[in-house]
């Protein structure tokens, strides 16, 4: 096996972990405020998004939450990675501080819109791309389109276009109208309304490749969600296609995050400050 695809497995203190859910943080104002963390309003053309900016240095690290988040959700990550160079966190359409967009987006147009929001920062290319959950896909989307712009990838317990095949081929006829039920109430939320047209044009991200051949780094929690139905079954599943990926891109290691679930950098930001800095770090070289 190429060395670059060595399983690496992090084991996490118990007593640091919080648990998994969709609720936000609030960082340190303390933490926030020793690294100058400011807030930014940028207009893309009828609507402003607003982000958290920081640090100095190059290269820029652009943080994509997940579905439903903002920039809050980066709050144990960002401070760090800001004291060694330049950040940005931001908040896409209808989430956090930014304004709604004229019309709901797919994970291409998603893609374009960071693009145009990292320029009217003034931040200079190549960025390192961290993404989580569905901002993982936005992230590998962008990746795509943009390659040259593109010096790494942390994909932070990306979601996977494949998933739901992976689960129907696994689940019962009972266990597939359990998770189904799940998936719908979970998008019924008036909240998760913007962002349903991303996650059903996930064949976008299907068609997201090649990826550049830069530095990826994979984290994939193994904490199942107790709230989810068959979660055991849909955490393996969410494992098995981590390693899927990474074995079929170019440049990609995983690492399992033991003791984290599905939000990794609440769990153990620690985890996604190092693959960060791994990052950064051999994109010098």
């Amino acid at each position: 096996m190429n060395p670059r695809k060595l399983l690496l497995v992090v084991t996490v203190s118990l007593a640091t972990l919080m648990p998994c859910s969709n609720a936000k943080i609030r960082g340190s104002d303390a933490a926030n405020s020793s690294v100058g963390i400011e807030d930014k309003y940028f207009d893309l053309g009828g609507y402003r998004l607003h982000a958290l900016m920081a640090g100095q240095g190059k290269p820029a690290v652009v943080f994509e939450a997940g579905m439903g988040d903002d920039s809050t959700v980066w709050e144990k990550v960002q401070p760090a990675i800001s004291k060694t160079t330049r950040t940005i966190a931001y908040d896409r359409p209808w989430r956090g501080k930014s304004d709604p967009a004229p019309h709901f987006l797919d994970l291409n147009e998603m893609a374009d819109e960071l693009h145009r929001g990292l320029a009217k920062a003034q931040l200079s290319p190549p960025y390192i791309l961290v993404g989580h959950s569905m901002g993982g896909m936005i992230v590998r989307v962008f990746a795509h389109r943009y390659p040259k712009e593109t010096a790494g990838m942390v994909l932070v317990d990306p979601a996977d276009e494949n998933l739901d095949d992976r689960l129907h081929a696994k689940m019962n006829q009972q266990q597939w109208d359990s998770y189904s039920a799940g998936l719908k109430e979970h998008f019924a939320d008036p909240m998760m309304k913007p962002e349903a047209l991303a996650m059903e044009s996930h064949s976008e991200a299907s068609a997201a490749v090649p990826q550049p051949k830069v530095p990826i780094i994979v984290l994939s929690g193994t904490q199942p969600n107790a709230r989810w139905p068959n979660s055991d079954l849909l955490r393996t599943s969410m494992t098995e296609l981590h390693t899927e990926w990474v074995h079929k891109t170019p440049g990609a290691e995983l690492i399992l995050v033991r003791g984290a679930g599905h939000y990794i950098q609440i769990d153990a930001p620690e985890t996604v400050i190092a693959a960060i800095e791994k990052v950064m770090t051999e994109t010098k070289h």
